[in-house]
């Protein structure tokens, strides 16, 4: 039976084809819409996941996202360093700032300010020069992916950083932030001299703990201060989305579009399918005039369906990850992480929608009368 059911679905070519490309769409704008959006989602957190030396990020307490952040002074730096249990606090400053290019053009870029002794907050890889030389005077790293934004800039160029000298001595590799703007690395005085700042001018303390000492003592402790909070990688990571997701429309966009590609998939296989059960009818009937049971032919639909389902399910699921890889170059404009657990969505959403779609299906073969292969 399940030979006769897979001769019975590829026997109309034009028929099968629409079902399976069909249903590879809705797959496609599933899995290809979820992936932007959980890239976006993941570069929202863009310096983050730069910087893996401290187990605290202190801030304002009522900081709800990473790059909206009110600047702390310099007296809140020595009140942490004083707290039991801290092995180190340095200062961090991220902000952005407009450099002037050799051309008379000018780009919005996101600066960001280490400490000068220790370099905890260093970019990851170093791709030309040496990051030692981040201490010289007026000394910057750029990006490596904003090298054509800077107008193709190499070592030992000169940019304006609010009108104020700034040398070229590397580059670096470093994830792009949710703006995807220039990133240029200094030291943290260079940082506030190069950008206009108040009394306070500190973006963030990055604090480590002693080892055996528990961080969220420690963070306990933070907070017990006037005005300071302290939080874990997670913790600010999970502000950040939470923002994102509740205070711009980003989630619901993209949840429209993820469900209008299950409602595109639920229509296409419910219609297809249905008009392609109503011409079969007749080979059922057949098949229950000689004995078969409802059961059987129940099954032989759903195997139709499962078959139709996971070759759409490949093809859309393959489209989305070859698109994907656009995203994984260095340096990528277009934000996409493909998780495994987005395949297992997209497989869920794909069942859902040819049950749905086969339920019409079933109910016409179901009550189906052997003897209308007579009439």
């Amino acid at each position: 039976m399940e030979r006769i059911a897979i001769k019975m679905l590829v026997g109309d070519r034009a028929k099968y084809l629409s079902l399976v490309f069909g249903l590879a769409f809705a797959v496609l704008l599933i899995a290809q819409q979820g992936s932007i959006f959980l890239g976006l989602m993941l570069r929202s957190t863009g310096f983050l996941q730069n910087i893996a030396q401290p187990d605290l990020w202190i801030s304002d307490p009522h900081i709800r996202y990473i790059a909206d952040v009110r600047p702390l002074n310099d007296h809140d730096l020595y009140r942490v360093r004083s707290i039991p249990g801290i092995a180190w606090a340095v200062p961090f400053f991220a902000a952005r700032t407009m450099v002037d290019l050799p051309d008379g053009t000018y780009k919005s870029v996101q600066l960001i300010g280490i400490d000068r002794s220790t370099l905890i907050g260093q970019p990851p890889d170093m791709t030309e020069g040496r990051l030692e030389d981040l201490r010289l005077v007026d000394a910057v790293l750029v990006e490596e992916s904003a090298r054509p934004k800077l107008g193709h800039v190499k070592v030992g160029d000169i940019l304006k950083l609010n009108d104020k000298r700034a040398k070229i001595v590397g580059f670096c590799r470093a994830k792009l932030g949710f703006e995807s703007n220039a990133i240029i690395y200094t030291t943290y005085d260079n940082a506030v001299r190069f950008t206009p700042t108040g009394r306070k001018r500190m973006t963030f303390i990055l604090a480590k703990a002693k080892p055996g000492e528990d961080p969220q003592l420690i963070a306990a402790a933070v907070n017990r201060l006037p005005d300071l909070g302290a939080f874990t990688l997670e913790e600010i990571r999970w502000r950040t989305v939470q923002f994102i997701l509740i205070e711009t429309g980003i989630g619901i966009n993209f949840g429209i579009t993820v469900l209008l590609g299950f409602i595109v998939g639920l229509v296409v296989s419910a219609a297809t399918f249905y008009q392609f059960t109503l011409e079969n009818l007749r080979h059922f009937a057949v098949l229950k005039a000689i004995g078969a049971r409802t059961s059987m032919l129940v099954k032989m639909i759903l195997l139709q369906a499962l078959v139709v389902g996971l070759i759409g399910y490949g093809i859309g699921v393959g489209l989305a990850g070859a698109f994907s890889l656009i995203g994984r170059k260095p340096g990528a404009e277009l934000a996409v992480f493909f998780p495994w657990q987005l395949m297992v969505v997209s497989l869920v959403a794909m069942i859902l929608t040819v049950s749905v779609g086969s339920l019409l299906s079933l109910r016409r073969v179901i009550t189906l009368e052997p003897a209308v292969v007579f009439k």
